[in-house]
């Protein structure tokens, strides 16, 4: 009977590991511009999205423990009227390990500053697919369906697309609440066009750049620096058609402004030659950050 029960619970912990969440967030939640009467309540709701994140199924895929998705979840609220409705900006970040390597890069990062739901101290947060129970965790489901697509994009050409779906679904569900309409935001820099990106054919080069600059070149940084460098820059020209054809689009928008850290310390150790022709390509299609991509120069 002990054998056996050993054997009960070494299979129950087995299934647990492979049954495992995929998500491994964490959660902040500050209001340093606001005064509270109860500052308690911005650490339970920061737990509560944690715990909501971390401890959900969000794919019926098997994820080991080092595989999870990392992702950061920076909430800075800015108002809270009538003890319950909160007005936010929110940063999300994703990363993924790179292969041969402990360096983790950041796969998709999103600022949205037109962030708004309602939160009551204690109150359970709930999550179904096909309605919206709660603007909070419509959220953050959007968005960690978006980090999900990135990364298997990441990993295999247009591998996200089922769940750039679900978050597209959300979207509908959510029109005519702030936030989620096209003229929501500074700019294009929003949901709704953030969402359109990802499912629309015109800007699928920007959903094949994903796949190329990780796989083909990121993870093939320990097998050989300068082969996965000059898959890095292929992938980055592939971008050119459509830039030309749509400069401001929101998707070659997203990419560069979450790789240009990376790509600044990717081209520092490239020739001299290397340099000015991916300098070149970053101030045309990256005119931003510019002045940023001087430091590969160093």
């Amino acid at each position: 009977m002990r054998k056996f029960g050993l054997i009960v619970c070494l299979i129950t912990i087995l299934v647990s590991k492979l049954s495992a969440q995929e998500i491994k967030a964490n959660v902040q939640v500050i209001a340093p511009s606001i005064q509270l009467t109860n500052k308690q309540i911005l650490a339970t709701l920061q737990n509560s999205i944690q715990q909501f994140i971390n401890n959900r199924k969000w794919t019926d895929d098997v994820f080991e423990s080092r595989e999870k998705i990392e992702m950061s979840f920076f909430f800075e609220v800015k108002k809270i009227a009538n003890a319950s409705d909160f007005v936010a900006t929110l940063q999300v970040q994703s990363t993924r390990p790179v292969f041969g390597s402990n360096y983790k890069t950041t796969v998709f990062s999103f600022n949205d500053e037109d962030v708004a739901f309602a939160y009551r101290e204690f109150e359970p947060l709930d999550f179904q697919e096909n309605q919206n129970v709660n603007d909070l965790t419509s959220l953050i489901a959007f968005y960690v369906y978006m980090a999900i697509g990135y990364d298997y994009d990441s990993f295999g050409e247009l591998g996200g697309t089922a769940y750039y779906q679900k978050a597209q679904n959300i979207g509908g569900l959510m029109q005519g609440k702030p936030g989620w309409n096209q003229g929501d935001g500074k700019g294009q820099r929003n949901r709704f066009n953030l969402i359109d990106g990802v499912n629309n054919n015109r800007f699928i080069a920007a959903r094949k750049l994903t796949y190329l600059y990780h796989r083909k070149g990121m993870d093939r940084m320990a097998e050989n620096t300068d082969m996965a460098r000059a898959e890095i820059t292929a992938s980055i020209k592939s971008l050119e058609e459509l830039f030309s054809l749509s400069p401001n689009n929101l998707m070659t928008r997203v990419f560069f402004s979450t790789k240009w850290p990376e790509i600044v310390e990717i081209y520092k150790q490239a020739p001299v030659i290397e340099k000015n022709n991916i300098l070149e390509l970053l101030r045309k299609m990256d005119s931003q950050n510019s002045n940023r991509y001087e430091k590969i120069k160093a």
